[in-house]
């Protein structure tokens, strides 16, 4: 009696092994698929927590700040080879920063008209840029080959400001998000360039960023993507891919005011992103990072000033059904 439930088991047992090999060891082929005259809509999110320490007469400052953007993207036209036209619309954006000046918050999707600087300068700075659009071409394999818009949109901000007595700075670190360049990059970090062939549970594939600003100088990365699991059919289920993020600065930046220079430390990030395998997009990506950086200043008396900054960004992209 015990050799017959002994063989059960083990009859059982072989059957779930067969019956998960299959699921297990299917392959997919990832690429984006988007369909002329077809809109999404996706919501960003973006937080980041930075504490600094070494300023002159504090002890330490926390800042923390919420971004989240509401994007359309529509498809203008789509190649033979698959190349696609997308135009992207800001439709909304909100802010809300809490740090030694208290909270504020901003919201174009339900402006307030509070007499607040803070909110006078975002309420400048965001409402210039919704109703905008960019326009990007995307391989099927996501590499972003061009990225126009973003100077006009810079332009249009920039004029919002004429006469603030903070434009110039402001410009400088809107330069840094808002030009061609910038947003190309910031687009590749986004829709990530999938593998040239198909691939299963446990594959892996490598990308590269090139990222930097004025006030960062050039940073280069390295990011490594691997399967965790195909849920559902090859055809028609979802990626799950966990993804890693290594960064460092290669380039330091030049000197900004008061002598102001910014090296970063070693940047990691660890997030996850859905892939959804039939309509060839994105479903939903996350991913959280630690960048440390030394800031070497003037203080207010002239004299050296060494700033210690870890700042913690958590970002989310996920697909707004409607």
């Amino acid at each position: 009696m015990k050799r017959l439930q002994v063989f059960v088991r083990f009859a059982v047992l072989l059957v779930l092994v067969a019956s998960a090999a299959p699921a297990l060891a299917q392959s997919a082929t990832l690429r984006y698929r988007w369909n002329k005259g077809e809109a999404i809509t996706y919501r960003m999110t973006m937080q980041t927590a930075s504490i600094v320490t070494g300023m002159p007469g504090i002890n330490e400052m926390k800042v923390d700040q919420t971004m989240t953007q509401v994007m359309k993207i529509a498809v203008d036209d789509v190649a033979a080879d698959g190349t696609t036209t997308l135009r992207e619309t800001f439709e909304s954006v909100k802010l809300a920063m809490d740090g030694p000046m208290g909270h504020v918050e901003y919201d174009t999707a339900a402006p307030t008209t509070l007499a607040n600087p803070m909110i006078q300068a975002m309420r400048q700075i965001l409402g210039a840029m919704v109703g905008e659009s960019i326009t990007i071409v995307q391989a099927a394999d996501g590499t972003v080959r061009k990225v126009e818009g973003g100077t006009r949109i810079l332009e249009k901000v920039t004029k919002s400001m004429s006469g603030d007595p903070g434009a110039a700075a402001a410009a400088q670190g809107l330069r840094s998000m808002m030009s061609d360049e910038a947003l190309k990059a910031m687009m590749e970090q986004s829709f990530s360039k999938l593998p040239a062939t198909p691939v299963k549970a446990t594959d892996t594939w490598d990308g590269q960023l090139n990222l930097g600003n004025d006030m960062v100088g050039k940073i280069v990365g390295t990011v490594k993507f691997t399967v965790k699991a195909i849920e559902g059919p090859a055809d028609a289920g979802m990626a799950r891919i966990g993804v890693s993020l290594a960064l460092k600065q290669e380039t330091a930046p030049p000197s900004g005011p008061n002598g102001m220079v910014m090296k970063l430390g070693a940047a990691t990030g660890e997030g996850e992103m859905l892939f959804d395998i039939a309509k060839g997009r994105i479903q939903k990506s996350t991913m959280k990072s630690e960048m440390p950086s030394t800031i070497t200043m003037q203080g207010p008396d002239g004299s050296p000033a060494t700033l210690q900054n870890r700042t913690t960004t958590t970002m989310t992209m996920e697909l707004v059904e409607k």
